[in-house]
């Protein structure tokens, strides 16, 4: 590790230590969602990693996973998302079981937003966590000398943590079970975009949340009233 270039160590402060002090720097827990301030933040630590890896490592993006023209790749990264996806909302459809009250209070939080900024936020998530969270760490981290399981469990334990900020303690749980399957994807593809894909399509569940809390809720009410 002695001979690690300095560019890499601050694309990884960067990456989990800059991504994560800015997760909890932008979201109040408590007030409304800064939408601008979200975005900006967001994207800009992202650019600005993708900026280190071009310019100062002088890398290509496929050092850290972005490989174009992987269409089976990206197609088992959509057929991953559309499974996450529908396992998430079935049992949520069906009122199997209840939501965690730190997980509802994000849900509300984001719906009380504008749709075109769910939109972004989904497409957002899905395009920077996946470069800040798996590609880039995973890989430098493993190219340092972590054996790849631990390459892989920092971040992975970084990711779930920094959404704390928004969610709370209740939600980690299903954090890092989402987090776990997609790092379980790109050690399986090596393919961030398959990654994205696949983020992107499990973050859908926010665009489908107003029908599922609707019937979630008529769902529990008919279970209480029967009881």
């Amino acid at each position: 590790m002695n001979g690690t270039p300095l560019a890499t160590w601050v694309g990884l402060l960067l990456a989990l230590g800059g991504t994560t002090a800015l997760a909890f720097l932008k979201h109040d827990r408590e007030g409304p969602i800064q939408k601008a301030r979200h975005l900006i933040t967001t994207w800009g630590g992202s650019l600005a990693l993708l900026a280190l890896v071009l310019y100062w490592e002088q890398r290509p993006l496929s050092s850290i996973g972005i490989v174009w023209g992987s269409y089976a790749a990206w197609s088992i990264g959509a057929l991953c998302g559309l499974l996450v996806l529908a396992m998430s909302a079935l049992p949520m459809y069906f009122a199997k079981g209840t939501m965690p009250e730190d997980s509802l209070r994000g849900v509300q939080k984001i719906l009380a937003t504008p749709l075109a900024f769910r939109i972004a936020t989904i497409v957002t998530a899905g395009t920077t966590e996946e470069l800040t969270f798996r590609g880039y760490p995973i890989e430098r981290l493993h190219e340092i000398g972590c054996p790849i399981w631990l390459a892989a469990l920092i971040p992975l334990l970084v990711f779930t943590l920094a959404h704390l900020s928004m969610w709370g303690k209740g939600h980690l749980a299903s954090v890092a079970v989402g987090g776990g399957l997609l790092t379980g994807l790109y050690l399986w593809q090596r393919d961030l975009i398959a990654c994205m894909i696949a983020h992107t399509l499990i973050d859908c569940l926010i665009l489908l949340m107003p029908m599922l809390l609707k019937r979630y809720h008529a769902q529990v009410q008919a279970r209480a009233a029967s009881a």
